[in-house]
Formats: C-alpha cells, structure tokens, sequence
C-alpha cells in the first residue's frame, strides 16, 4: 500500500521517490504544451493540487533534472510519451504565498524578497552559466522591476541561447488579503503605477525579448487578473476550459483506487464511496462538464485519517483545510459592501442555489454587484456550476462540509443579528439535549430567542418560510455527529408517486453511530401570523405530509427517529411530535 501524500509533502520529487501515491496528471503537460497559446493562468479553489502540479512541471521541464527523467516519470503518461520540449528550459519559479501583508511595507519587502529569493535559486540552479558575481549585483537592487529586467540581460547574455519557463504558484494570496481589509492600498498597488503592475509588465518584456518562452500561472481568484493581463497581456486563462476541468482534483475512479489502495473493498467501499461523494465532490467548472471532481486534499484529509484508527474520522476537515475556507467572513468586507453580500449569502442559503453571470476580469473602477460577490464565492469554491440558464449560470453549494461551514458562518451572524454570542448561548448544548434525551425545548427556546429579536432589530417583512428553516438548521451544523440532510428529496407512497422534499433530516455519521440514541427528521413551516383554524389547519397538513415522507425508503428503516412538525407563528413556535 502506498503511502498518503497528506500534509508537507507537495514535491512530485518526494512524491515518487519515497513511495507516495500519485494520481497521474502528467498526461495534461501534453495538452498545455500543444495549446497555440505558451502564457497560461489557470484557477482553483485552495488545496485542490495547483502547488504539486507547479512542481510537476518545474521536472518535466526543468533543464536540471533530464538525468532523473526515467526515474521520475517513467511509470506515468508523460514518460511513456514524451514531448519534445521536456526538460529543455530554464525554470523560473515564484511562490506568492506567506507574504506578511500586515503593513504596506512589509506587503512590499515580502513580494520584494519572494522575487530575489526566486531569482537567486534561478542563478544558483543554472550556476554553469551564471557565476556567483550575479548574486552580490542582486542584494543591491531595491525594487522587483529592476530586479527582472536586469535577470533578462543576463539570461540574454549568458543563458546560451536557453529559453525560460516562467512558473508562479499562488499569485494572488497576498492581494486576496489585502482586498479583504485594505482596499485602497490594493488599489494603489495593482493599478497603473502599481508595484504588482510594473512586476508583470517586466515579464511582458521577457516574453516580447524572446527569452520567456512559456509561463504558467496558479492562484484562486482573477481579482488581480487585471493589473495582470494588463501589464502581461500575453497572459490566457484556461480556468474554465472543458478539457482542463479535471486538471485538478479527483475524479471518482481516481477516488475509488485510492480507496481500493486502503484495502477496503465490497459493501464497506461501496458506503465509503457514496459518503465521500457527498462530502467532498461537487466542483463543477464548466457548464458543460458531465463529471465533478473531489477537491483533492479534503479527500487526502480523510484517508490518512481513517487509516490511523481504521474508521471514519470524528472530524471532516483538517484544520488548516477549515481555516482557509473560513476567510469566507474577511471577503464580505471587499468593495465596501458587506451589507449587500450578506444578503446575498441569505438568498444562497434559502434557496439552495443562485443565478448570475460568471466574472472572469474584476475590474474595481467599476461598481461592485451582486455577480461579482457570487463569482467571487465560486472561484473561493463556496459554490460550484449546476447548470447554464439561457445568458446565466445556475450557482449551488457543492458538497456537505462547504454547507457545514456557510451554515456555522450563518449561525454565528444569526447571533450577531440577534444581539448575542456564542459566549451567551452555548448551542453544543441545546443540540445535545435533543441528540441525547430527546428534548426539543432548548432549541425551540433559542429559535424564538432570536426570532424575537431580529423583529426588533430588523425588519422582517422579508422574511418567508425559508428564513426561519435556515436559522433552525444552522443550529445543527455545529456538531459533528449528525449527517445533516435539507430540502431532501423522497418519493410519496401515494397513487400518483408525488414527489416532496424533507425539510431537515439528521442520520448518525460514523464513527458516532453508537454515541447517538436519537436520529430526527423536522417538517418546518412559517406563518407571520395566523388564527387558531389556521394553524390547526396548517398543523394537520404538515403532520400529513411527513406521515408520508416516513414511508419512504430513505427514512422508513431508520432507527430510534424521531419526527416533529414545527409551526413557527411570528416569533412562536408550535411543536408537534409524531
């Protein structure tokens, strides 16, 4: 069995060297490689895999390691079909992540120092064409500007008539930060005159020169696409390419032989495969793509997990994997508009999905809208391409642990609305007293709590049904223990075998099956006012309706389930348990 390539390992020389396993993505340096277009910008949500496949190819390309080819390559696609232009270049390699952006000075010395540290490994690597001379002449330059326009003199000079490569992984980590909370001086320094501009202008100038040949360019989202492209107009995007939607992260075969790669195999893989699907695929990036893919570090997450205890993990994502996705709360503060992305949020939220148009160029002199914020989510991988609508696209949550985290964001602004927090009302708890003992109350309690509240705060005349199933649910998302199912579709046991939808159910997740005596399934319903035949009569039909959503055969073998109709009146709510 192979080993897990989870956590620090991100070379592909690591990778083959000491016994990883590697899902094969070398037969894409083929495709790229006979594109009419050489300067390539290519997109993804964070740890779907864009660090690796830089280093993959830095050795195939890599003037350096044509004596560790065979080694290296032998057993994959690109080695059995080699290209003419392997291991032919001189690799440039920029790595824009970790910059302290706490300061615009020292956002500046940290792009500044990144290119000189890039620059010196480039003259140490190449040390038969470039004597050491270099390396003092570089300590002495104070801008990044100079710095790459004096490395094309040399290269030009002594490079012997070898082209370069140009690659740069996460080119836009520190400008996502700084778009977060320092717009203005993002603004200054991607603009006209802008720092960032002027580095990208220089490798206009190496590819104009003839000594850039090829570049390829990695990051998560075009914000800065366009000081860029505007400095770098050589620069295309295949983000959204057909053929290169599968260029990263995993498919469901690749899924299953890393799973088979575990041992595990019969009804045990098919449950596991079915599970992971829900959990981690999803990720659509074009319309017309027929399959989505893993992201591939949540999927690496839980194999080196499960093979630690040989079980399920209690936890679905790594910390640093839920750490980065939880910046979603610095990007509503972009453009100033925090207010109007919240609600956007809400609308996603309550209907499960959202229309808008896809933003491929952000252009920040102009007005900030409701298209770019949701372009914005999906190119965070907060949301993901459904499917096309006439001139728009059909926006969704991918997969369970995205949803986990909007609805623990949402909890937590829920509160906040409500003039609460965490520290005040410990939800853990009040779930806990339904998971364990079968009591509602302290969950209904908190629900009215902050209906209440919100009709004082806010106005709720915006508020449907919908409002009140979101704010009960994202109570839930707070545990680990349940699955967590909304708006869940079930066959109705009738004549004309309607179709419905299960408001909220909640099913034991492994490894916690025997720690939960209680599974539940809600129907939720909203009235912001009603007489008492009313509601006795919106009663009677809820109670009906999840009568019949208990006969299906996703719910009817579940045990220890419990099923309540909650009719919320205003800012009360009427409970009945079936």
């Amino acid at each position: 069995m192979k080993k897990v390539p989870y956590g620090s390992v991100v070379t592909f020389n690591d990778l083959v060297n000491q016994g990883y396993f590697y899902v094969d993505r070398t037969h894409y340096l083929e495709k790229i490689e006979t594109l009419s277009e050489k300067h390539l910008f290519f997109l993804r949500p964070r740890r779907f895999g864009k660090s690796l496949f830089i280093s993959v190819l830095h050795h195939y390309y890599g003037l350096e390691h044509q004596d560790t080819f065979d080694q290296s390559f032998g057993g994959f696609y690109a080695g059995q079909h080699p290209t003419s232009l392997r291991n032919s270049y001189l690799i440039l390699s920029f790595n824009f992540s970790g910059i302290d952006t706490t300061t615009q000075d020292s956002t500046y010395q940290g792009f500044l120092t990144s290119v000189r540290l890039a620059v010196e490994d480039f003259l140490a690597t190449y040390s038969t064409l470039f004597t050491s001379e270099y390396l003092s002449i570089l300590s002495s330059m104070s801008s990044p500007e100079e710095i790459m326009k004096q490395l094309w003199n040399w290269v030009r000079q002594e490079g012997k008539g070898k082209k370069v490569y140009v690659l740069i992984d996460e080119y836009d980590q520190f400008t996502n930060e700084l778009v977060a909370y320092r717009f203005e001086e993002f603004k200054e320094i991607v603009g006209r005159n802008g720092w960032v501009r002027k580095f990208y202008e220089t490798l206009k100038i190496g590819a104009d020169r003839g000594i850039i040949d090829r570049t390829f360019i990695t990051g998560v989202t075009p914000i800065t696409f366009d000081s860029l492209t505007s400095g770098f107009s050589n620069a295309y995007d295949i983000s959204t390419e057909l053929e290169f939607c599968g260029m990263m992260g995993f498919t469901d075969i690749e899924v299953r032989g890393l799973i088979e790669n575990m041992g595990i195999e019969g009804e045990v893989l098919e449950e596991t495969m079915t599970d992971l699907k829900s959990w981690y695929n999803g990720y659509n990036f074009n319309k017309n793509s027929n399959e989505a893919v893993y992201n591939s570090e949540m999927v690496l997450f839980f194999i080196k997990e499960y093979l630690k205890v040989n079980h399920y993990p209690e936890n679905l994502l790594a910390t640093s994997v839920a750490t980065d996705y939880h910046k979603i709360q610095s990007m509503f503060r972009i453009a100033h508009q925090e207010r109007e992305n919240l609600q956007t949020l809400r609308k996603i939220l309550a209907n499960d999905q959202i229309a808008s148009i896809l933003v491929q160029k952000f252009n920040f002199e102009e007005n900030w809208e409701e298209h770019h914020f949701i372009s914005l989510l999906y190119y965070l991988g907060f949301l993901t391409i459904k499917e096309s609508d006439i001139d728009s696209l059909i926006f969704t949550i991918p997969n369970y642990v995205i949803r986990q985290l909007y609805f623990q964001f949402f909890m937590r602004l829920t509160l906040d609305d409500a003039k609460l927090n965490t520290s005040q009302v410990d939800v853990r708890a009040k779930v806990l007293e339904l998971a364990k003992y079968n009591n509602i109350n302290p969950i209904i309690e908190l629900t009215e709590s902050v209906l209440s509240q919100l009709s004082v705060h806010h106005d709720k005349a915006a508020f449907n049904e919908t409002h009140p199933k979101a704010i009960f649910a994202s109570w839930f998302y707070i545990t680990r223990f349940y699955n967590i199912y909304s708006e869940l579709e079930v066959e109705k046991k009738n004549k004309d075998n309607e179709k419905g939808r299960i408001d909220l159910l909640l099913t034991r997740r492994a490894p916690f099956e025997a720690d939960v005596p209680y599974q539940f399934i809600f129907e939720l319903k909203y009235l912001k006012k009603a007489t008492d035949n009313h509601l006795k009569k919106v009663k009677k039909e809820a109670v009906e309706q999840l009568q019949e959503y208990l006969k299906d055969d996703k719910v009817k073998d579940l045990k220890d389930l419990r099923a309540y109709v909650v009719v919320f009146v205003g800012n009360k709510a009427e409970v009945v348990e079936l």
